[in-house]
């Protein structure tokens, strides 16, 4: 069995199509980086459960209930793939920061155009959505995470993720953005976890 020992693992742009069954993290490994390679499910993450930042950015996976062990999660970074729906978040009270833009999330049927979506927390704030529907299923989800500070859905096929009322912790500030169901635009750099130019204050977690 081969142990990954630093404290941030970057596999980025290896081809890698799976993670094997040996693959392990040790006790060291906060932040894995799996950007930009062609894996379709993420197998095999309960050996490594200390993992606090995992970023899977620009790969193939069609489902996320592989993160549902790693209990100390705080950033989860998932944008560009065909996730097909939101699952796996029932035992990750720590989570802070949650993307998964430009996935393939389709919740329900259209109701309704340009509705907007007001968030405890930010002053008032009305978040636009191009679509508004309500989703049980979405919000079951999230209301787990209770101390998501970030939460990006943009450029999938959901609108409004109904009553949020239990995440207090979202918020718009200190480098923290809420981005709520945009329908157009191209994903931005931002959305590959880069140690210097992620919004979250990485010196927190790494010491």
């Amino acid at each position: 069995v081969f142990v990954y020992c630093a404290a941030v693992v970057d596999l980025s742009s290896q081809g890698l199509q799976k993670l094997e069954p040996s693959f392990t993290c040790s006790d060291e490994t906060h932040t894995l980086i799996l950007d930009r390679n062609q894996i379709m499910k993420l197998d095999h993450l309960e050996r490594s459960p200390g993992l606090q930042q995992l970023s899977v950015a620009g790969n193939r996976l069609v489902r996320m209930m592989g993160v549902c062990r790693l209990t100390e999660l705080k950033v989860l970074n998932l944008p560009n793939n065909s996730i097909g729906y939101i699952e796996g978040l029932r035992d990750l009270p720590h989570l802070e920061w949650l993307n998964l833009a430009g996935n393939n999330i389709k919740v329900g049927e259209r109701v309704q155009r340009n509705g907007s979506l007001s968030v405890p927390g930010t002053f008032g704030l009305l978040i636009t959505q191009s679509d508004c529907l309500q989703s049980s299923q979405v919000i079951e989800q999230l209301n787990n995470c209770v101390a998501l500070q970030h939460l990006d859905l943009s450029d999938n096929n959901i609108s409004n993720i109904g009553d949020v009322s239990k995440l207090l912790a979202l918020k718009v500030g200190a480098g923290l953005c809420l981005v709520a169901f945009q329908s157009s635009g191209d994903p931005g750099p931002e959305q590959h976890m880069d140690l210097f130019f992620f919004s979250l204050p990485w010196s927190c977690l790494t010491g």
